[in-house]
């Protein structure tokens, strides 16, 4: 159980690290922040992910993309539907649902994400931990912190860093306790998506 909490945690350092030099210091991350469908950064940034979440727990647990649940009720569908929508109706820097690249990119943004930081790290820190607590906040703070690699966190004075690490803690707190109620990767993942759409552009 140690080790894979030490894994887990390089992979996320690992992942942190890059990201930060890709985003901020080569400064890939501002066209990936606008959704760029052109910026090679965004898609090789979520390629990374899956291919941590796929490869690590595969190798350490033998477990497949089969274990992370694909199944869910009508009854979660509707609750991941509406907590993303009334989230989204909050984002103003989302991805515009008027146009059909958008709603792609969002789908991927999300499962990438979603398969990271919480069928991975939510799940291992689950696994690893005895108090049901632990592996949600810890997962949500280190999804809050990832967000400081985001070229438009960044960009923020240092009060508005820690609202964005607030804020992306709070979310990834939702995202993880759907996950863990539900059982199903599908209900994060539906929240994550419906989030992230800009429902302002209408």
């Amino acid at each position: 159980m140690k080790k894979d909490i030490i894994v887990a945690l390089a992979a996320y350092i690992t992942l942190f690290v890059i990201s930060f030099y890709m985003s901020i210091i080569l400064g890939l991350g501002k066209a990936e922040s606008h959704h760029d469908p052109f910026s090679l950064w965004m898609y090789g940034r979520r390629l990374i992910m899956i291919i941590c979440a796929i490869l690590i727990p595969l190798l350490t647990r033998k477990e497949t993309l089969a274990h992370i649940g694909w199944k869910t009720s009508i009854r979660w569908v509707l609750i991941a539907t509406g907590v993303g929508i009334v989230m989204g109706f909050n984002n103003k820097g989302g991805f515009d649902p008027t146009k059909p690249i958008a709603i792609v990119l969002a789908l991927f943004h999300a499962f990438a994400t979603e398969l990271f930081f919480r069928r991975y790290l939510f799940k291992t820190f689950s696994v690893s931990f005895q108090n049901a607590w632990t592996p949600l906040l810890l997962s949500s703070f280190l999804y809050g912190c990832f967000y400081l690699t985001v070229w438009t966190t960044w960009a923020q004075p240092l009060g508005g860093k820690i609202a964005f690490v607030i804020l992306f803690t709070l979310l990834g707190s939702i995202f993880a306790y759907g996950y863990k109620k539900s059982g199903s990767f599908l209900v994060p993942w539906m929240m994550h998506f419906f989030a992230v759409l800009k429902y302002r552009a209408f």
